[in-house]
Formats: structure tokens, sequence, C-alpha cells
């Protein structure tokens, strides 16, 4: 037989060179301190050092540009608000002072929205972005979600839902709370017995307070009403004994020297000198008694926002948990809005401060 030759079956291009073989084309190696330097995260940008340098330098730069922005956008504002107080009344282009303090806040609100909404437009053919949508959403993404469930007709549901476990809590919390003041402001021995009882109460966290609620009340109405009156009621009721015994007791004697009997000096002296204590306690009270139901809601509900804002969060839906957020936040601002023109109301016959030179002072 004739021995045929054995050809070297030639290699495939597919495979790279040998060891010992210097690659012709290829990324350049960093050292060890330029690695170590690349790997460092910045707040809204994900760890893509590694694998594109080009990316991450890219993302960087963004990333210091809008940190630019927002430092120059803030000595804008306040370069405003210097401007606005040297100016005259007169020289103002916006006159009424409400309308002017609207128009800066409406202004700072939408620069905020358009710097979230453009770092998290995508640029390039990457589609490189500075701020993930998909973990930090974007105001357009939030918008489409409130039009879609309010065309549906659910967030309204949601909304009632959260709205009468928080103004029931809030009612009964503060009539509660408010009544226990002038209790124990009046008998001062029954006071120092319960205080550190009360003090105990008052420190136990409602986040363990919760599940034991929703055991003895349900995951119903009640549960959400009893958590949320257990975070009003202390709020008003400190604030309402505190301002009680703040009273100048020669403000009541001389009352009574002047021939006013008990219930004259409650009401005519010791109620209003008290009644700016008291609304202190009915304002900060109106965030709790919506932290309240949401808790409840959190823990046990199948309605309400905070039903709506965990359900969203567990489907890693961040537009439809911002959103929930969001209308809590108008909810709050609603509320405090009535509660501060009840303040005005019954705060009505304190006269008005004035400046030294006759005329009214202004708040900038």
């Amino acid at each position: 037989m004739t021995n045929v030759p054995e050809t070297e079956s030639p290699r495939p291009e597919s495979i790279g060179p040998e060891p010992g073989e210097t690659a012709a084309a290829g990324k350049r190696s960093l050292s060890k301190g330029a690695a170590v330097l690349m790997t460092i995260v910045l707040p809204g940008i994900p760890q893509i050092w590694r694998r594109d340098y080009l990316k991450g330098g890219l993302l960087l730069g963004l990333t210091a540009f809008g940190y630019l922005v927002c430092s120059v956008t803030g000595i804008f504002f306040h370069a405003l608000a210097f401007v606005d107080v040297g100016i005259t009344r007169t020289g103002r282009i916006i006159q009424n002072s409400k309308l002017r303090m609207l128009s800066y806040r409406v202004l700072f609100a939408a620069g905020f929205l358009g710097m979230w909404e453009l770092s998290a437009f995508p640029i390039g053919p990457k589609k490189w972005i500075c701020v993930d949508p998909f973990w930090f959403s974007a105001p357009s993404k939030i918008l489409d979600y409130l039009l879609e469930v309010s065309l549906n007709g659910s967030i309204f549901i949601d909304i009632w839902v959260t709205m009468t476990e928080a103004f029931l809590g809030y009612v009964i919390g503060a009539a509660m709370g408010i009544s226990m003041g002038f209790i124990l402001a009046r008998l001062e021995t029954l006071a120092e017995i319960l205080d550190p009882f009360i003090v105990a109460v008052n420190g136990i966290p409602r986040v363990a307070m919760a599940p034991i609620l929703i055991i003895w009340f349900g995951i119903g109405l009640e549960s959400k009403v009893v958590l949320a009156v257990s975070l009003v009621l202390f709020l008003t009721f400190m604030n309402t004994y505190a301002g009680l015994r703040g009273v100048d007791p020669a403000l009541k004697n001389l009352a009574q020297v002047m021939g006013a009997n008990e219930m004259q000096v409650l009401w005519k002296v010791t109620l209003p000198a008290s009644m700016p204590w008291i609304l202190t306690g009915l304002k900060i009270g109106v965030p709790f008694a919506i932290i309240g139901a949401i808790l409840g809601e959190f823990m046990a509900a199948s309605s309400g926002l905070g039903f709506r804002i965990q359900h969203a969060s567990n489907l890693f839906n961040i537009a439809g948990s911002f959103a929930g957020l969001l209308l809590l936040m108008f909810i709050v601002l609603i509320a405090n809005s009535a509660v501060n023109r009840l303040e005005r109301y019954l705060l009505r016959w304190r006269p008005t401060q004035q400046a030294e030179s006759g005329q009214s002072q202004e708040v900038y």
C-alpha cells in the first residue's frame, strides 16, 4: 500500500490566536487601578463599566451634566428670589404675591419633571439612558398610567376607600385626643398616674400593631380606621395637653378677678390661648391619618391606594407605584389646605402682624 501523507486541516477562522500569539486587533486592557475606578457606580447608573467603557464614559458625562444643570437651576432660583426681594413692588412682572409665588413653584416643578423626563429619554444607536425607566419610571409613563386607570374608573374606587379610612381615623382620633387633653389638663393627679402608660403605648411601633389589629378587626374598613386613630390620637392629645398647661396663670387669675366664672375662663381665656397648639396637632395629624390607612392597606386589603401601590410594586410596575404616591401627595396637600383655612377662621381674632414701617410683612 502506498502511504498517503496526511494534510494538515486548516484552522477555523473562528478560533482565536493560540497562547503565545499576539492579537492583532482587540480591546486594550486597562491597568488594575483604572479597572477599579471604572467600576464605581453612580446613583441611577447600572454597573456596565466592565463591558462597555465607551457607554460608561458617556453615561458618566451625562450624569455630570445633569448634576451641573441642577446646580445651575438652584443658583438661578436663589438669584431669582434675591432679585425679587430687591425690586420694588411696582417693578415686578407679577404684582400679586400669591400668584407670583405660585408661578415660582410651577416653574420649579416643571424644571424637575423635565430633567427627570430627559434623563430617562434614550439616546444614541444603542438607546443609552442616564436613568433606567424600568426602575425609576418617567413622568410621561406615570401620566399614561394615570390616564389609563382614570378612563376605566378603577383609581376612583381606591381613592374613595383610602379617603374614607383616613377621614374617619382623623376625625375620631382628633376628637378623642383633644378630649383626653382637656380631661388630663384638668385632672393633674390622673395625668401623673397615666403619664408612663401613655408614653409606653405611644412608643409601640404601629407596624407591629397592624397585624394584631387586622386579626381583631378583620381586613375591612375597621382595622385601617383604628390604625389611623392610633396615630392621630396621640399627636392631638400631646399638643392639646401642652397648650392647655402652657396658658399663663396670670391671665386666668385676671379673668376671675374681673368676675368670670370657670366656664367663661375656659372659653374666653384658656381655649383661645391654647388654640394654636391644638391646630398644630390637627395639621400634623393629617398626613399621619393617611399613613395609618396606607399602612393597614399594605398589610391586608383588596382595594385602596396602598393596595394599588403594593400590587404595582410586586409586578415591577414602577409607574403605577409612583402614580399612587403622586395621588397621596395631592390628597395631603388638599387636606392640609382645608386645615389651614380652618386655622385662619378660628384665629381670625388675632391682630395682623405689621412691620415697623406700618406695612404688612410679606413672606418670600
